[in-house]
C-alpha cells in the first residue's frame, strides 16, 4: 500500500482517535458535502447513472478515517443529498418511483453498510497498531534517551577514570619516590649501625688488648714490687701487714683488669672457638650474678665463620646481661646447636617476660626494644641469619640461626653445665 499511496495520502487515511469527537462528525458532514459536490460536477458525464459511485468513496473515507457512526452520518446526509439533486423527478424527496430506484436505494444501503463494517473492522485494526507503533515509539524514545544518559553517563565516568587514574599515577609516583628516598635511608643507617657495630669491636678488642698489655702489665709490675719490699720488710710487722694489703689490692685489681678484658673480646673466642668462649662466659655469668644458667652446649663442634662467632657471642653477652638488669629471673638456660646449614642459639628465662605488645613491635621491626638487641638483629640479618624473640609461659627466649658456611677447626672440650 505505500508503493501505491504517497505518505501524504497514507496520513489522510489515519484514523482520528474517539476522543476527537466534533474532528470525526464534522470530518464527516465535510466528506458528505464533497461527495455531493462531485456528482454534481461528474454529472454531466454520468447522467442518469452511477448515482451513488461517489458516494461509497464518502462512506469508506468515513468509515475508516471517523468510525461507524460518523460514517452512517455522512452516507445518509450524502445519499439525500445525490437523492434529492440528481435522481429523476429531481428536487424531490419523494420515495415513491419506479422499481428500478427502489433496487437502486436498497443496494446502495447495502453497499453503504458493508463498507462502513469493513471500514470500522480496518479503522479498529488500525488504531490498535497505531496504538502499538506509538508504543514502540515511546518505548523506542525512552531506549534512545536512556542509551544518550548512559552515554553521557559512561563519558563522565570515564573522564572521571582518566581523572581519578592521573591522580593515582601522581600519587603512586610520589610514593614511590618517598619509598625510595626511605628505602636508601635505610640503607644508610643499616650500613651506620654496621659500621658503628664493627667499630664497637674493634674498640673492644683495642681496649681489652690495652688492658692486658698496659694496665695488666703495669698491676704485674707492681706486684713485683712489692714482693722486693716484703723481702726488705723483715722483721718489721707493721710494715708487712701493709704489704700484704698493698698486694691483695693489686691481685684484686689484676683479676678486674683481666675479667673486663676477657668480657671486652675474650681470647678464648679468637683461639677456641664460640662453644668454648660461650661456657667460659656462661660459667662467669652465673658466678657473678647468682642466677642458675643450665648450658646446653655440645663438648665438640665445628666453627662457623669468624663473623658468625663473634655475632653469636654479642647476642650471647647481651641476652643474659638483660636477664640480669630486666628480666628478674632466677634462672636461664643456653642452648648451642649446629646441623649442616645452620647455627643456632637460644637463650631462654623464667623471669617476668615482655608485653605483648612490645614483642609485636620488634618482630614488626619498628623498634620497641634497645640499642643492642636492635643492633644484633641488623647483624643477624646482614649475615643472612634470622633473629626472634618469643614469649614463653614465664620469661621470654631469644633465637638466633644463622648460617654455617664453612666449617672450620673443632673446639675443644669443655665443662657442660654452669650453675650457681
Amino acid at each position: 500500500m505505500a508503493g501505491i499511496f504517497s505518505p501524504r495520502t497514507l496520513t489522510l487515511l489515519t484514523p482520528l482517535p474517539r476522543q476527537r469527537v466534533a474532528d470525526r462528525y464534522v470530518t464527516a458532514v465535510l466528506a458528505a458535502a464533497a461527495a455531493i459536490l462531485l456528482r454534481w460536477f461528474l454529472d454531466p458525464v454520468l447522467g442518469h447513472v452511477a448515482f451513488y459511485v461517489i458516494l461509497y468513496i464518502s462512506v469508506t473515507f468515513c468509515a475508516v478515517v471517523c468510525g461507524y457512526a460518523p460514517a452512517i452520518l455522512s452516507g445518509l446526509l450524502g445519499f439525500l443529498g445525490i437523492f434529492y439533486w440528481f435522481v429523476d423527478p429531481r428536487h424531490s424527496l419523494s420515495f415513491i418511483r419506479q422499481s428500478a430506484q427502489i433496487h437502486a436505494i436498497v443496494a446502495c444501503f447495502f453497499v453503504c453498510g458493508v463498507l462502513i463494517a469493513l471500514g470500522e473492522a480496518n479503522r479498529r485494526k488500525q488504531l490498535r497498531l497505531n496504538k502499538t507503533i506509538d508504543a514502540l515509539t515511546a518505548e523506542a524514545r525512552q531506549r534512545q534517551r536512556a542509551e544518550d544518559q548512559l552515554r553521557r553517563a559512561h563519558d563522565e565516568l570515564e573522564q572521571h577514570v582518566d581523572e581519578r587514574t592521573a591522580e593515582l599515577s601522581q600519587a603512586l609516583a610520589s610514593l614511590e619516590s618517598e619509598m625510595r628516598v626511605r628505602e636508601q635511608k635505610e640503607e644508610q643507617l643499616r650500613n651506620l649501625s654496621r659500621r658503628l657495630m664493627t667499630l664497637q669491636d674493634e674498640e673492644r678488642r683495642r681496649i681489652a688488648r690495652e688492658l692486658h698489655d698496659s694496665a695488666g702489665q703495669t698491676l704485674a709490675a707492681m706486684k713485683m714490687s712489692v714482693a722486693l719490699i716484703r723481702r726488705d720488710a723483715t722483721g718489721r710487722p707493721e710494715l708487712l701487714r701493709l704489704v700484704d694489703d698493698l698486694n691483695s689490692l693489686i691481685d684484686g685489681a689484676l683479676q678486674e683488669v683481666r675479667t673486663t678484658s676477657y668480657l671486652l673480646h675474650p681470647p678464648l673466642l679468637d683461639e677456641a672457638g664460640i662453644a668454648s668462649a660461650a661456657r667460659w662466659f656462661v660459667e662467669g655469668f652465673a658466678r657473678r650474678s647468682g642466677i642458675e644458667v643450665q648450658c646446653d652446649i655440645p663438648p665438640a663442634m665445628e666453627r662457623p665463620p669468624r663473623d658468625c662467632e663473634l655475632v653469636l657471642f654479642r647476642i650471647l653477652q647481651e641476652s643474659l646481661s638483660n636477664v640480669h638488669r630486666h628480666s628478674e629471673a632466677s634462672s636461664a638456660t643456653v642452648r648451642l646447636r649446629r646441623n649442616t646449614n645452620h647455627i643456632e642459639l637460644e637463650v631462654a628465662d623464667n623471669g617476668k617476660g615482655i608485653s605483648e605488645e612490645l614483642l609485636r613491635r620488634f618482630n614488626a621491626s619498628v623498634g620497641a626494644a634497645g640499642v643492642g638487641l636492635t643492633g644484633m638483629r641488623e647483624r643477624v640479618r646482614d649475615l643472612g641469619g634470622q633473629f626472634e624473640i618469643r614469649s614463653l609461659h614465664t620469661g621470654i627466649a631469644i633465637s638466633v640461626a644463622l648460617p654455617a658456611f664453612t666449617p672450620s677447626i673443632t673446639s675443644e672440650p669443655a665443662a657442660v653445665s654452669a650453675s650457681r
